[in-house]
């Protein structure tokens, strides 16, 4: 499987944050599965538009943390990337090869 540069996630996915609990579960109404994500990889998953690449989402996300608490940004990618493929897995997100024209 071939990670997209431009993850977008897919249509007709529906997030409900459960407040208090720091999870937001997402949905896919077409045959009802569901998953838990926390807020990081909620956070993760909504900056899957199309538009923004892998290396931006990953910059963003270090840009999200306190100064000085940041990884190594290559740590940063190398997550990003894993947590995509998951995306990809749970069909939250488009594979490389299965978006849609």
């Amino acid at each position: 499987m071939s990670l997209p540069e431009f993850p977008e996630k897919v249509e007709n996915v529906l997030g409900e944050e459960l407040e208090g609990l720091n999870e937001v579960v997402y949905v896919r109404p077409e045959d009802g599965g569901s998953f838990s994500l926390n807020m990081t990889a909620a956070s993760i998953l909504e900056l899957c538009d199309g538009k923004r690449s892998r290396d931006e989402i990953a910059r963003l996300l270090a840009d999200s943390l306190p100064a000085g608490s940041a990884p190594a940004q290559e740590k940063i990618s190398a997550d990003i990337d894993a947590m995509l493929a998951t995306f990809v897995d749970y069909g939250l997100i488009y594979a490389d090869d299965a978006k849609p024209d």
